[in-house]
């Protein structure tokens, strides 16, 4: 996820590799203030993005996997970058993001195992939702 600097706006990546062929996900954009969503990417599978980063006010920086692992040994430890520029994005249409715009030099995107984190996250949480439980109310 990335906060826009100016706007109030974040842009979120999702995705994960199916475990057969596709890396998919999606590149959203939430509108702070109105609640709007809008999914950006064009493709019906999307492109798994990796990380975001606003470079400025016009530019946001996408590192996504390649859109399938097809006779590629490094599809899982490599991705594409590409620097979308627009010069508002509260006016950015849903599917707008095509394979141009999304179009990058090959780089380094390994993938890390965030399983043990989110699990150590889930186990706080659910402590700190039952200790709010068994608060009585008053």
């Amino acid at each position: 996820m990335a906060f826009h600097p100016r706007r109030p706006l974040l842009a979120v990546g999702t995705g994960g590799y199916d475990g057969g062929y596709f890396f998919e996900g999606e590149l959203l954009l939430l509108h702070l203030k109105t609640g709007a969503v809008a999914s950006l990417i064009e493709h019906g599978t999307g492109r798994q993005v990796l990380g975001l980063e606003w470079l400025d006010e016009q530019s946001l920086r996408v590192l996504m996997a390649p859109p399938d692992d097809w006779r590629d040994e490094a599809a899982h430890e490599e991705g594409h970058v590409a620097v979308v520029d627009r010069t508002d994005w509260t006016s950015v249409p849903a599917q707008s993001l095509d394979g141009r715009d999304l179009a990058g030099p090959r780089v380094p995107a390994p993938r890390p195992d965030h399983r043990e984190a989110a699990q150590r996250a889930t186990a706080e949480l659910r402590s700190l939702w039952q200790a709010q439980r068994a608060v009585p109310e008053r």
